[in-house]
């Protein structure tokens, strides 16, 4: 499903996605949240057996949400800064002049129809996709392969994503094998209540209602407790309602601390900042492209 790293491989052979490996930084939470950070020594199960998920409302004793260490970081400092980042393909641009500040805790939806780049900004936003011209800074990182490691990819496109023909619980397997034991098992079920989701280890990921299958991704990327998660085709298939309860999972993910980039295809989404893709003109010289903020103003 995630790409968590250069490092990711699939696991057992099998068509399940790449998942990658997180960074040792977590992001702080924007508001106190009651649970305590766990030890370092935290691993996932590796025996091929599942544990049944919790029932809403019957999260397991040790199925608490946990966390990495908090960064020592300046107060006010953003947790992520895009400059100008311009990417071109063979037709011609793909996105253009983006400028965006976001910082932990926060919800940014990158909004467009398919074509407008909006899964290619998302993944230019978190290391994955080469960008012309511009700057991009992640947590006072610059390298690519230092900034995928703050990311952890809940899905996107065809390559980033679960094996329809996998099980749930073929899937909670692959999250914290690759993860290398940070995404726990109790984690990815604390999420999973947390978010409300109630499915059986044994379903088909595939045949999951859609709004399941992405929650269910947004749970399993939440618990990898990387400081920051993205998510492609966040509305796709889904409709209004469905979009409704999709953007609330993420608002509770980026409540808990984390920064959330999310790619739509609404207009409006509920989102921090906005990056309306359709809303561009032609580029020109002395243009850019702004995020903006749910007031309208550019950030």
């Amino acid at each position: 499903m995630s790409d968590r790293s250069d490092e990711a491989r699939p696991i057992d052979g099998s068509q399940a996605s790449p998942r990658g490996l997180i960074d040792g930084s977590q992001a702080s939470p924007r508001r106190p949240t009651p649970e305590t950070p766990a030890s370092d020594g935290d691993s996932g199960s590796g025996g091929s057996e599942t544990a049944p998920l919790p029932t809403v409302g019957e999260t397991p004793p040790t199925a608490t949400l946990e966390h990495t260490a908090v960064p020592d970081r300046p107060v006010g400092t953003p947790f992520l800064t895009a400059r100008g980042l311009t990417a071109t393909g063979r037709q011609g641009p793909i996105f253009t002049d983006v400028t965006l500040t976001a910082g932990l805790g926060q919800l940014v939806a990158i909004c467009g129809d398919g074509g407008d780049g909006r899964s290619s900004l998302l993944l230019a936003l978190t290391g994955r996709f080469p960008h012309r011209t511009g700057a991009l800074e992640v947590d006072g990182q610059t390298r690519p392969g230092h900034i995928r490691r703050r990311f952890t990819i809940a899905q996107a496109g065809p390559p980033i994503r679960f094996d329809p023909y996998a099980t749930v619980g073929a899937c909670i397997k692959e999250t914290t094998t690759v993860s290398k034991g940070t995404a726990t098992r109790a984690n990815i079920n604390a999420w999973l209540d947390r978010l409300a989701l109630t499915i059986d280890t044994g379903d088909t990921f595939g045949f999951l209602p859609r709004i399941d299958q992405i929650r269910f991704a947004i749970a399993c990327a939440a618990a990898a407790r990387t400081p920051a998660i993205a998510v492609d085709d966040a509305d796709t298939g889904l409709d209004t309602c469905g979009s409704e309860r999709v953007f609330e999972a993420l608002r509770t993910v980026a409540d808990a601390g984390q920064l959330v980039l999310a790619a739509c295809t609404r207009s409006d989404p509920p989102a921090d900042t906005i990056i309306d893709l359709r809303a561009q003109e032609p580029p020109a010289a002395d243009e850019r492209r702004h995020g903006r903020n749910r007031k309208g103003a550019h950030s």
